[in-house]
């Protein structure tokens, strides 16, 4: 697939400034600073406050994609306690996990070594990951189960799924810019498609390598992994 030109990444760095201006009078009009809201008028904006950081996380992966190919996309490695970043994520992904009906167990091992990587990057192919695991999985009570262990020289990171799983004629594709398996756009048709072609991107820079399985009974595993900080 051809890189993202120069032009789109020109449009997405100009459009950053209006949609947070346009955020910004939003939440005024939500403050009820301009006067007081009835209810459907507060429907329509939180809607359009939705919408809006929809458009700012689009134009945020647009950036991150065009930084990455142009070679300028930056990671700060360090010694990066994993364990810690997974806790903090499930801690803040409760509500919305218990919003879809789901359980996220976390197993991890006893004295984990730290990985070699950039924290705050790290922390969002993890989001992305469990976010995923969330959004794709089957009607009913669902179960993501995250393990963190050393093999070796390295830390692997899982996030097992019993959703939609992902078809054999896709698996090739899935961390391809901009690509989404059909299932996935029947179930959320916003998606942007870069989420994992970033998570790859970082992951490989970090000195490590992500990738995926289809469960034997449903669903899906994606892993990375991370070299060992010395």
């Amino acid at each position: 697939m051809a890189k993202l030109s120069d032009p789109i990444s020109v449009i997405a760095h100009q459009l950053k400034n209006p949609i947070a201006i346009v955020r910004e009078y939003l939440e005024i009009l939500k403050s009820e600073g301009m006067g007081q809201l009835n209810a459907k008028q507060l429907d329509y904006l939180n809607d359009a406050v939705k919408n809006i950081d929809q458009m700012k996380e689009i134009i945020s992966d647009l950036l991150d994609v065009s930084k990455v190919e142009g070679g300028v996309y930056k990671i700060k490695k360090a010694p990066t306690d994993l364990i810690k970043i997974t806790e903090q994520i499930i801690e803040e992904f409760k509500i919305l996990a218990k919003s879809f009906n789901c359980e996220i167990v976390f197993e991890k091992s006893d004295k984990l070594p730290l990985a070699l990587t950039d924290s705050e990057k790290i922390r969002e192919v993890i989001e992305n990951l469990i976010f995923n695991a969330l959004r794709y999985k089957n009607v009913g009570a669902g179960r993501i189960e995250i393990k963190i262990h050393k093999k070796e020289n390295n830390v692997i990171f899982s996030c097992k799924d019993r959703g939609v799983g992902i078809p054999n004629s896709d698996s090739k594709k899935i961390f391809s810019k901009f690509f989404r398996t059909s299932k996935a756009l029947q179930i959320d048709p916003t998606g942007t498609g870069l989420g994992l072609y970033i998570n790859k991107a970082i992951v490989k820079m970090s000195g490590g390598r992500i990738w995926f399985k289809n469960n034997k009974d449903k669903g899906a595993t994606f892993y990375f992994s991370l070299p060992i900080a010395k």
